[in-house]
């Protein structure tokens, strides 16, 4: 695989955390991650990225050429994520700097086991649907391999002296893998109620009792496989021969108290329930409304990555469930 350029895999960095870094050989890769600190967007909208250098009276814009790239062990409620941001970045305008970076990747999924955190089954992002050029299932001694894409398929070719095709033996462990794996979800529910749910469930308590312990920090929205709220920095460089200066893209969360503020000091979503329901609302209804596809994957991200240890989003849905008359959606 090293022949399509660096490869990024998921690393052992603590006890309970793995990252997303450059692997040299297969020892370095760990495979039985389950979430990493970062998700994979992180290398096709980067935290910080220069987008524009003014050197002197010279304004001209950063072209970046990537060079090809591997992301591996990419589960599929990541894949989801993926594609949610290409429904951002690759419309209409369209951002050019995501788009090279998309182009330069090869994407190697890999299956994986869910925690009590996991809820991509009632998401619709539990299965490797597209997404990806190679998808590898774990059978224990060998990988079921799934090829979506020409650039996978010359991976698979180069490699061609450790693969072999599939028989029926084979594909009955994929199936069986697949159907254990489902049964290990420990809570459920029915997305396509979710829309209703937090319309009839706007003013709901609960957003109170979570809104009491939210502290604010913004830690939610960096791991989150879909967020993608970003901030424009210009940064002046003097000399004394002439002036550069450069603009910035950054990463910005919603949860920040200065985040929906405009100029003569209003601010549209001043106190921390009016941004942890935006929040919600924008993963659970707004962006389906436009994009037809839930900005939430299921990863448990910001469950793990909360300080003040806010409910997870699932217990948040089922709480609001039971005090409506939707009881039904729970499963």
């Amino acid at each position: 695989m090293q022949t399509t350029g660096k490869v990024y895999a998921p690393v052992k960095v603590s006890d309970l955390s793995y990252s997303f870094k450059a692997v040299e050989t297969h020892s370095d890769i760990a495979f039985e991650a389950l979430r990493t600190i970062l998700p994979p967007k992180k290398f096709f909208f980067p935290q910080e990225e220069t987008i524009v250098m003014c050197d002197g009276d010279q304004i001209s814009e950063v072209v970046e050429v990537p060079t090809p790239f591997v992301v591996f062990g990419v589960h599929p409620c990541d894949l989801a994520g993926l594609l949610a941001l290409d429904k951002i970045f690759l419309s209409a305008p369209l951002d050019s700097h995501y788009q090279r970076r998309r182009r330069a990747a090869v994407i190697v999924g890999l299956s994986c086991l869910p925690d009590k955190h996991c809820f991509c089954r009632s998401m619709g992002t539990d299965t490797p649907n597209k997404g990806y050029d190679l998808f590898l299932t774990d059978l224990g001694e060998e990988f079921y391999v799934q090829i979506k894409s020409q650039a996978g398929l010359e991976v698979i070719q180069a490699c061609s002296t450790f693969v072999q095709s599939v028989n029926n033996d084979d594909n009955d462990s994929y199936k069986d893998f697949w159907s254990e794996r489902d049964k290990l979800f420990e809570r459920t529910f029915d997305s396509s109620k979710l829309p209703n749910l937090m319309d009839m469930g706007w003013n709901d308590p609960v957003w109170d009792q979570l809104a009491e312990r939210c502290l604010s920090c913004g830690n939610c929205t960096p791991v989150c496989p879909t967020c993608y709220c970003f901030d424009m920095v210009d940064v002046a460089m003097f000399n004394t021969q002439k002036m550069e200066a450069k603009r910035d893209r950054v990463w910005d969360s919603c949860q920040f108290s200065g985040f929906a503020a405009v100029a003569g000091g209003e601010n549209f979503r001043p106190g921390p329930i009016d941004r942890l329901k935006f929040w919600y609302r924008h993963k659970l209804h707004g962006f389906d409304d436009a994009i037809e596809i839930p900005s939430c994957v299921g990863c448990g991200r910001c469950t793990v990555s909360c300080p003040a240890g806010i409910d997870d989003l699932p217990g948040v849905v089922l709480t609001l469930l039971q005090k409506t008359n939707m009881k039904d959606a729970v499963q």
